[in-house]
């Protein structure tokens, strides 16, 4: 009856709580998407037992140093390759003479400095066609792989700005270009080797900025152009045979003088940060609650000092202080408990509702989420079991004696 007298006072009370459970779990679940899109991209392009070595490296300022004790070549392979628990070690190499790349992509012709590397099969094995070899043929062009985050900058840069289709790994399989050994745009060379390939898929374990051509063509390369005598190499990307070893054999690897990034160690910079995320838009939503369940306890002071003369009565036929708390305990459920249930149906609606706002207002760019959003039911549970936890502790003060 006392609900229904105060309806709007309810209702807005009611809306109070709503919007604060969709609040929180909305936030949750923008987080939950952005950690998956990430995790998926990053368990995809670095699993858990590899490792990739790089040589170490000294910053002055904006200036960056190798240290010139660290250099990545066979002898440094094969003593990673002995470590106890390493499967395999996957040498990546670097052209040592710039180059650039010529393609035709849809009947408009365009020419880019590229870099140049070199790559074992068994790096992008299970992203080949079943069918495709990936070695140095006597004839015919070279097999080549590029990265799959470039295709998206291509399709948000290049092909917006010319008004080009865009472009899908489908699309680029199959297709040929023409590398030009020794020539970039700040050193032409007429004469330049010219040096046909065709790409023949597209991964995320290939440098974003350039192309992957087997490792034995770079290396006859280097050795060829560059003068180079022993293979050199800018990455090893390390196999561990389970992933419970990948933080000792990364030790060991890090003791001998290298850098070592592991799959693990950038998930779990992931999840930290998506972790302080979560924290904050978390108190976010708290807060509208707390603001909610202080306006439920408002009312309910209001109600008690309206109906003193009604409690009077009450206590006078022998209710007690508890029964008339409770009485208003249920008063505060039939105004909160509402409201938090329509706060989970508006969080269940409201980021299906968000998508394509979401997707029209951020800039295009590659990377983005394919869904910005993960609801789980634990999440909605928990949220929902907040909203009645604030209901139940809202503070109601003891009923005062009848005048």
């Amino acid at each position: 009856h006392e609900v229904r007298r105060h309806g709007v006072r309810a209702l807005l009370l009611a809306g109070g709580v709503a919007i604060g459970v969709a609040l929180i779990v909305f936030l949750l679940a923008f987080v939950g998407g952005t950690r998956k899109a990430v995790m998926d991209r990053v368990v995809s392009s670095l699993p858990i037992t590899h490792l990739t070595v790089v040589p170490r490296a000294f910053s002055l300022s904006v200036l960056r140093f190798e240290s010139p004790f660290s250099t990545l070549d066979e002898r440094a392979a094969e003593r990673i390759a002995g470590i106890e628990g390493v499967e395999r070690v996957m040498p990546m190499a670097g052209l040592r003479v710039p180059a650039q790349l010529r393609a035709d992509i849809f009947g408009q012709g365009f020419v880019t400095d590229t870099g140049v590397f070199g790559i074992e099969r068994a790096l992008v094995e299970d992203q080949l066609p079943a069918d495709q070899a990936f070695v140095e043929g006597t004839a015919g062009p070279i097999p080549a792989v590029i990265s799959g985050d470039l295709i998206d900058m291509y399709n948000t840069g290049f092909a917006k700005a010319n008004d080009l289709p865009q472009l899908t790994p489908e699309i680029l399989r199959g297709r040929s270009a023409t590398l030009y050994l020794g020539s970039s745009s700040f050193n032409p060379r007429a004469g330049a080797r010219s040096v046909p390939v065709r790409l023949v898929a597209t991964s995320d374990r290939v440098p974003l900025v350039g192309i992957s051509v087997p490792l034995e063509v770079v290396n006859a390369w280097n050795a060829e152009l560059a003068g180079e005598s022993a293979p050199q190499y800018v990455q090893l990307t390390v196999v561990a045979r389970r992933a419970e070893e990948v933080d000792r054999i990364a030790g060991q690897i890090e003791s001998m003088g290298w850098t070592v990034t592991t799959g693990r160690e950038i998930a779990e910079r992931v999840r930290t940060l998506t972790d302080v995320l979560r924290a904050a838009f978390g108190t976010i939503g708290l807060v509208v609650l707390v603001v909610a369940g202080i306006g439920i306890a408002n009312a309910l002071l209001l109600s008690v000092m309206e109906r003193r003369h009604e409690i009077g009565i009450f206590r006078s036929v022998g209710a007690s202080r508890g029964d008339i708390r409770l009485l208003f305990l249920v008063e505060a459920g039939l105004i909160g408990l509402p409201g938090a249930a329509s706060g989970v149906v508006l969080a269940l609606a409201a980021p299906r509702g968000a998508e394509r706002p979401l997707g029209r207002v951020l800039p295009d760019l590659p990377l983005l989420p394919g869904s910005f959003f993960a609801l789980s039911w634990p999440i909605l549970i928990a949220c929902l079991s907040l909203g009645v936890l604030l209901i139940g502790v809202a503070p109601v003060p003891p009923a005062p004696p009848a005048p």
